[in-house]
């Protein structure tokens, strides 16, 4: 894998370039903001402690854009890791299974995918 950390001149912003592996967690809006922000607090967590881990986002306030218009999701969640085995194990962790239920108990859906910056 080619994932290295540089510093970009232009803005100034150091971070990670190359294939990385991110969880896309889309939280229904109708699911209860209070159970939703616990979620996002206990999935955050969950990847933080594991291996391979770069960095964990989540949306604040309201979504925007064409994909909102629809209304179905209120929340979104996104972490990435340095390799595939890093994202599935995670996924697959004796630890997570509770919140990973949780999570898709809501109706939450779940993605895994490669990116890379272009």
């Amino acid at each position: 894998m080619s994932l290295r950390y540089v510093s970009d001149s232009r803005t100034g912003c150091n971070r990670y370039r190359g294939v990385m592996y991110r969880h896309l967690v889309m939280f229904p809006r109708s699911a209860d903001p209070v159970v939703v922000d616990e979620l996002v607090a206990k999935v955050a967590a969950a990847y933080r402690e594991s291996s391979g881990f770069r960095s964990v986002t989540a949306s604040v306030a309201a979504l925007m854009g064409p994909g909102a218009k629809s209304g179905e999701v209120g929340r979104i969640l996104e972490a990435d890791f340095e390799t595939l085995d890093d994202a599935l194990a995670v996924l697959h962790a004796k630890d997570f299974q509770e919140v990973k239920a949780a999570t898709e108990s809501l109706g939450s859906t779940l993605f895994l995918y490669e990116h890379r910056d272009i």
